[in-house]
């Protein structure tokens, strides 16, 4: 009986891995994406070990049939465990759990592609280690390795996840394990030390690429100051951003180093944080304006509100609260500091208040108190029920949110913006003008990646449930890539479907890209069409 390629490379992936770790009866979870696009995924492969991936990708080799390695499958409103292209087997790199080579006083760790936030946390804790966690608002259950090759990024004080990487060890298609030439040289050590090493960085090619499934990553982790403050602020006035913006680079570049990131969200992006979805007020999905300007005016909610940290020794922290107040003062409203005693001190006070009042500061307490957390390197799931705000169920207490497994619509559009008055005023336009088009609400959110440049993360919220409501969500994320192009605002990251994008005509970047590709990977099995255009004949 003859069987095809796929068939025979599943009974060799069996014999190597065991039927236990080859799930071959559907995607199920795997499968389930919050863009609502749907992959056909032959087989799930769950190694154990780095000789198992080895054996895999040799399989796979053999009989021409492409992996997709995901490290959890978090990848929410990006993809999340799906491939690229159909027919790929998703090659699971979550029980590859490892965290080794930690140094307390020098702040670096390595771990493997299943090692989640929550897992580092722990790690850390055990370790009495007064280190801050990459943290991110996806939440405690994310892989840290799979957050920085995708060049994620958060608030902390390294805020750049990749940047932060110093070391990569990968398993090449062909089986053979790449390690930067420090530690082939036998320096591992200073290796994890400093990123660039000796020679072509070629450690840049695992992140967005496809050249390799990395199985170790070592990242510096930023220390734990004396003091964290968030500091939160806001304008009523719509035409104050124009000032707000050129206010915010200027705190950035006056406390570098003690104020390293700051988010910027209008009043439907703080909605979507403190009331349920009115379903009721929404004309084709969209809240009205009247309607949203009476929903913030109910809450408190102003034109833009801002939120940072400030992280520094008790003196520094004192000194840069009366910089922000001078900077930020003249466009703002409101400007407050909070930190975990202020918090306390809520909680405590709203234990002895009655009714109404007592409820909404105990839920305003917890909601600062995981804003917090964050800020302090511990990771949370509280900007996560961002997702399940147009659809999507709720999952019961203590069982970690998952968007794709619980129905939720989301795709993220995340371009850079130049953090300059005009530009950022022309990008806000721009959403919002599209958005209600395609019955998706305005929420945006511009966060400093640097002292430069924003990158705005819109979450296109949509029902799951509704076949017309996908279609629409989906091509409102076109749209705005479109017309993004032509204003300059272009995503730093691509979902699954977005990935042809990159596919240009005549561009140099694609066909060096292609001919790397092929001279790494000749049968094209590792993850095809991810951030690298398929191969041509031209180009090999």
């Amino acid at each position: 009986m003859n069987h095809s390629p796929v068939e025979s490379a599943i009974a060799e992936w069996i014999a190597v891995l065991g039927e236990t770790a080859v799930d071959t009866s559907g995607s199920g979870n795997f499968g389930a994406c919050t863009m609502g696009t749907s992959r056909h995924i032959p087989a799930v492969l769950q190694p154990t070990n780095h000789e198992q991936i080895v054996a895999v990708l040799q399989i796979a080799n053999r009989w021409r049939v492409a992996l997709y390695p995901i490290s959890t499958g978090h990848n929410w409103g990006y993809g999340s465990a799906n491939p690229v292209e159909d027919g790929c087997a998703v090659l699971d790199l979550s029980r590859l759990d490892r965290i080794s080579d930690f140094d307390p006083d020098l702040g670096v760790v390595t771990v493997e592609p299943g090692v989640t936030q929550g897992d580092l946390r722990k790690f850390l804790d055990r370790h009495d280690a007064r280190y801050l966690v990459p943290v991110t608002g996806a939440g405690p259950t994310c892989s840290l390795l799979g957050n920085a090759l995708e060049r994620g990024y958060g608030i902390t004080p390294i805020t750049d996840h990749f940047g932060a990487v110093t070391n990569i060890e990968a398993i090449l298609p062909d089986g053979s394990l790449y390690q930067t030439p420090l530690t082939e040289l036998g320096g591992r050590e200073v290796d994890g030390l400093f990123k660039w090493g000796v020679g072509p960085y070629i450690d840049g090619l695992f992140s967005q690429g496809n050249f390799g499934v990395v199985v170790k990553m070592t990242i510096a982790l930023a220390p734990a100051p004396e003091t964290v403050t968030a500091f939160f602020f806001s304008t009523k006035d719509d035409a104050k951003l124009e000032a707000l913006v050129p206010t915010v680079r200027q705190v950035l570049r006056t406390l570098g180093g003690s104020v390293v990131a700051i988010n910027l969200l209008n009043s439907q992006r703080m909605l979507s944080m403190m009331t349920p979805f009115p379903e009721d007020k929404a004309i084709d999905g969209v809240l009205p304006a009247d309607d949203v300007n009476s929903l913030a005016k109910s809450h408190g909610i102003a034109a833009w509100s801002g939120v940072g940290a400030i992280y520094a020794s008790r003196e520094v922290a004192r000194a840069a609260r009366r910089t922000l107040r001078r900077l930020l003062g003249p466009v703002t409203d409101r400007l407050v500091f909070v930190d975990r005693r202020k918090v306390g001190t809520a909680r405590n006070l709203a234990r002895v208040l009655p009714g109404k009042l007592s409820t909404r500061i105990r839920g305003m307490a917890d909601t600062l108190s995981g804003a917090l957390d964050i800020m302090h390197g511990t990771p949370n799931d509280v900007a996560l029920a961002l997702a399940y705000w147009r659809s999507g169920t709720m999952p019961k207490a203590n069982t970690p949110k998952d968007p794709a497994r619980d129905g939720c619509g989301l795709i993220w559009f995340a371009p850079l913006v130049p953090i300059r008055a005009q530009d950022v005023r022309r990008y806000v336009d721009m959403i919002e003008s599209i958005c209600p088009q395609h019955g998706v609400n305005p929420l945006i959110t511009l966060t400093t990646v640097n002292d430069r440049c924003f990158d705005s993360t819109v979450p296109l919220l949509f029902d799951r449930t509704d076949a017309e409501a996908t279609v629409r969500a989906n091509a409102c994320y076109q749209a705005l890539y479109e017309a993004g192009k032509k204003e300059g605002f272009l995503p730093y990251r691509l979902n699954i479907d977005a990935m042809d994008t990159l596919n240009a005509q005549g561009s140099v970047f694609t066909r060096l890209a292609r001919q790397l590709k092929a001279a790494v990977d000749p049968n094209l099995i590792l993850a095809p069409g991810r951030y690298v255009p398929r191969c041509t004949r031209s180009d090999q």
